[in-house]
Order: C-alpha cells, then sequence, then structure tokens
C-alpha cells in the first residue's frame, strides 16, 4: 500500500540511523533510498541500505525535487511519503495517515503534529510543537489555497496519494529554489484535493543543519539577502500556479483577476513573516551603520533540566528519559494541539528504536 522515499545526501551516519529506526520499528514497507552523495560517502549511504532498502544513485548535481520526481515514475503503491534523513517520521502515524486515506477518498494527504526534539546524552528532549493547524477540507479548491497560506505550515512529509505527489514534485522542478519548489508542492497539491491533519504525533525534527541556505528557504532572509530575485521568482512561481488552476479546469475567482487572488493569499503567509526590526537593521547596514551583523535565534534553546510542567517518560532500553517539555504538554492553541498520554507512550515506544 505504501512506498517511503528517503532522499539523502553526505549524511551516511543520519541514513544509517534513520533505517535501523525504521528496521527495528518492524517497518514493512518498500523504502528507496535517493543518494546525492559524493563518491567519498555514497558507498557508506549504500551499505547502510543492507538489505532493508532500495538504493538509487544520482548525481550530486541532482536537486531534491528532481530525485523525487524521477524515483516516483517507479511508485505503484496508491501511497507514497518522504522520510527525512535527520528527522523522525513515526510509523505509527504513517499507518494511521494511509489507513485514513484509504477510507476517505477526497482528502489527497493526511498527517498529524510536527515536534521538535533533541538528544542530550541518552535523552530525549522535545520541547516544541512546529506543526499543528488542522485539516483543511473545503470543497471549493482556491479557499483550500487560501486556508493553507493564511495559517501556512508545510505538509511536504506527509502520506500523499501517490498520483498526487507524482504531479507536485513534477511541477516543483521548473522551480529555480528550495523555497518555491516547496511552495509549488503545497500549492498543487491543495488544489487537486483536501489534506487531513491528525490528532497524533506524525513526526519529529531534530537540530541537524539543512542543506539549504537560509536565504533560499526562508522569504525574509531571501528578501534581506536579494530583493530583486526573491520578487523575480516568485512571479515565475505565481504564474505557474495560475496555470495549473486554469489546466485543471478549476474556477477562477468571481471577485477578480486569479493572479490578484494568488498574490493576496500568498501576502497572508508573507505578511507573517515579515520582521520590520530586521528590516531596518538590514537598511541601516547598506547604508554603513557601524552596527552588528544580523542573526537567528537558534532553533533549539539548548538543554536545561526537566522542571515543574514537564512531564517525563521512561525507556525500556538503557535508562534513556523522554522529556516532554510544558510548552508541549500545554501547547497552544489548545483546541488544535491534544496529545493524550496515550500518544506519548507510543512515540516512546518507537524512539526506543531511535539510538
Amino acid at each position: 500500500m505504501l512506498t517511503a522515499l528517503l532522499p539523502t545526501r553526505n549524511r551516511p551516519r543520519e541514513c544509517a540511523r534513520q533505517l535501523n529506526f525504521l528496521r527495528r520499528n518492524g517497518v514493512r514497507d518498500r523504502v528507496i533510498v535517493l543518494d546525492a552523495s559524493d563518491d567519498a560517502t555514497a558507498e557508506a549511504v549504500r551499505a547502510a541500505c543492507d538489505s532493508f532498502a532500495e538504493y538509487r544513485r544520482f548525481d550530486p548535481s541532482f536537486r531534491m525535487a528532481d530525485k523525487l520526481a524521477a524515483a516516483v515514475a517507479d511508485v505503484t503503491t496508491p501511497y507514497v511519503h518522504l522520510v527525512p534523513d535527520d528527522d523522525l517520521v513515526l510509523p505509527h502515524a504513517v499507518d494511521a495517515a494511509a489507513a485514513f486515506l484509504d477510507a476517505n477518498p477526497d482528502f489527497i494527504v493526511a498527517h498529524g503534529y510536527f515536534l521538535s526534539f533533541a538528544t542530550h546524552g541518552d535523552d530525549i528532549d522535545i520541547h516544541k510543537v512546529i506543526g499543528f493547524t488542522p485539516s483543511i477540507g473545503d470543497d471549493d479548491p482556491l479557499r483550500r489555497h487560501y486556508d493553507l497560506f493564511r495559517r501556512y505550515q508545510s505538509f511536504y512529509w506527509g502520506v500523499f496519494r501517490t498520483p498526487i505527489f507524482a504531479a507536485a514534485v513534477t511541477a516543483a522542478c521548473a522551480m529555480r529554489v528550495v523555497l518555491f519548489r516547496e511552495l509549488t508542492v503545497m500549492s498543487t497539491s491543495i488544489l487537486q484535493g483536501k489534506v487531513a491533519r491528525l490528532p497524533l504525533v506524525y513526526a519529529l525534527r531534530g537540530t541537524a543543519r539543512s542543506h539549504a541556505a537560509l536565504h533560499q528557504s526562508h522569504p525574509l532572509f531571501w528578501t534581506l539577502h536579494d530583493a530583486h530575485a526573491f520578487f523575480a521568482n516568485y512571479v515565475v512561481f505565481r504564474d505557474a500556479i495560475a496555470r495549473f488552476v486554469r489546466s485543471r479546469g478549476i474556477a477562477e475567482p468571481p471577485g477578480g483577476s486569479l493572479q490578484q487572488f494568488l498574490d493576496m493569499s500568498h501576502a497572508t503567509w508573507l505578511g507573517r513573516e515579515v520582521d520590520v526590526g530586521m528590516l531596518n537593521h538590514a537598511t541601516r547596514l547598506l547604508l554603513g551603520d557601524a552596527i552588528p551583523p544580523l542573526q537567528t535565534e537558534p532553533d533549539y534553546p539548548g538543554w536545561s533540566e526537566p522542571s515543574d510542567g514537564d512531564m517525563i517518560g521512561s525507556s525500556a532500553v538503557g535508562g534513556r528519559r523522554y522529556i516532554w517539555r510544558n510548552a508541549v504538554v500545554e501547547a497552544e492553541p489548545r483546541d488544535e494541539i491534544t496529545i493524550v498520554r496515550s500518544e506519548m507512550t507510543r512515540v516512546e515506544q518507537e524512539l526506543d528504536a531511535y539510538r
């Protein structure tokens, strides 16, 4: 029923740990590793597959979207999902997402909560909820597009119907920068069907740095780096989505032009990414003021011992602790984020295999 695609590049240790995590949790789905590593590390990635996963080698020049578009053409299962080499997608959540899609044919993607975690010795520090927005289930494709962007959170790592994913990553290959490749996958998918966010922990994002530079993956930092390039690439993306809408026979908005609707819908997302303080700081740097360069806050604040409000789960293996920070246990908005103790226990049981 399901195929997992694992793109990787020059991370043999992380790839091996991820494959061992899946193997120890009894995953029986087809797993294909899409490797664009340099020659010095490619053999280590191949060895990590070790009769568990299929290995596909790509030239290091291949981008993730290029690898996905090439690989998905060989996927015959009805569902497909991505597995990162440095983060964790939880097997029980993947199974639940596929079962949901099987029972709900008008939905094209299913996923769940995304949490941030870090390791501290043997302990697992689960410290932040980073993905939680509700299902997008309107019958109107353009309203689904608006509902996605007004509270934008990516569902790239969810379980997709294979034809939807294939069309989306193929369209994304036309974009030159990683940010608009992601947005193309999200946009073309949401225009084709509904997306379910299930009330379970779907994935855990670690602290490994992305291969993509911040100014290629975040709209504010791209604008600060090269505003002309950002807006030039935005127009290419916007016009591609408009062509996709028309090619699918989707009715255009009754209140104005399609391009204007897309610009306004995207602006509901871009407006939230604007930090006026950073814009002022960048302007002063351009004027030659003797001030420090722009800096970003770390995603992980660093380790601290558990305190009041944190929950601690114990592992059956090796004395590990699972620290569920109060920021996760009591995350807001409460009507959208509900992680019950039984779900935490299920997550902990699967994380026992993460070593």
